[in-house]
């Protein structure tokens, strides 16, 4: 079964019309992140994040994949504003049942992103570049055994021009693993703010609607790419391989406000076009398909 790395236009079109359909979101993401391809916040925070998966039958064949994400992200602010930099970790967690995948199925993304910027309100850009370590949980017991695909380097450049007091262009390049295998693709994006509480965002490789609720309550929809690559050994640490997951995530977040420096957000959303590319323990190499499912989240940010 041959492997598309981008979403069929069928279930783009069916996704995006999903967004046009919803009415709340809001101005900016509703929880701050240290990706290399999102921009940064503005602020210096620290945030934990969790979504759990529904089971999703894979295509063709017997079983289902269960997936549980969580997520530890420090940005840190340096006085200037100009230079921001911080720490990553994604934890996610695999149980594939009926087939038997070489990997434990727990697996890590390490990562170390460093944000330049420069410009002004009208005309900005940034330079990121993070050093990431992905790969299955026994790689770190063994340390000896992993390569040289272990090692990732993510990169963006971006630049952001304002168009008028309403509407903003942003377009570059970034490099990573969100499309399942590294890529280095075009980051374009308009967004346009009809009224100081709404905000809409169209572009490559996310789009969004927003929408400020309230002084202290924000809620958003978006579309984006969620995918990933690891280096992984198998129970037995003699024998190693990749695996890669790629999918798009259509996600609703509500966020509220309890104090100045501290948020909780829920989330709610649908994990479309899956698709794994795994070796089992006895050593064949597969390629596999799964239906969409629900996911729902939680997720904790102090910001300081």
């Amino acid at each position: 079964m041959p492997r598309a790395n981008t979403l069929s236009l069928t279930c783009v079109a069916r996704a995006y019309l999903a967004c046009l359909c919803l009415y709340l979101a809001c101005p900016a993401d509703v929880l701050a992140s240290v990706d290399i391809c999102q921009d940064p916040a503005t602020y210096s925070n620290l945030s934990l994040a969790f979504d759990n998966h529904s089971a999703s039958t894979i295509d063709n064949g017997p079983g289902t994949i269960d997936q549980e994400n969580r997520k530890l992200d420090l940005l840190i602010k340096t006085a200037g504003d100009k230079l921001l930099f911080g720490a990553g970790h994604r934890y996610t967690i695999f149980d594939v049942e009926a087939l038997q995948p070489a990997t434990n199925g727990h697996l890590h993304t390490f990562f170390l992103p460093l944000h330049k910027l420069s410009g002004n309100d009208r005309r900005s850009f940034r330079l990121s570049i993070a050093p990431a370590f992905s790969a299955s949980s026994n790689v770190f017991n063994k340390l000896g055994k992993y390569s040289g695909d272990a090692l990732q380097v993510l990169a963006a450049l971006v630049w952001s021009r304002r168009l008028s007091d309403r509407m903003s262009l942003r377009f570059g390049l970034c490099g990573d693993h969100r499309f399942g295998d590294y890529q280095v693709y075009p980051l374009v994006s308009v967004r346009w703010q009809p009224h100081p509480d709404w905000s809409v965002q169209l572009g490559f490789p996310t789009s969004k609607l927003s929408y400020q609720v309230s002084a202290r309550a924000t809620s958003m929809i978006r579309i984006m790419p969620d995918g990933n690559e690891w280096f992984v050994l198998d129970k037995s640490r003699a024998n190693h391989s990749k695996f890669i997951y790629e999918a798009y995530a259509l996600e609703w977040a509500f966020a509220w406000e309890l104090r100045k420096s501290f948020a909780i957000t829920a989330t709610v959303g649908r994990q479309l076009h899956n698709r794994f590319e795994m070796t089992l323990l006895d050593k064949s190499r597969v390629r596999l398909s799964s239906q969409p499912v629900t996911r729902v989240g939680a997720a904790l940010e102090w910001r300081f």
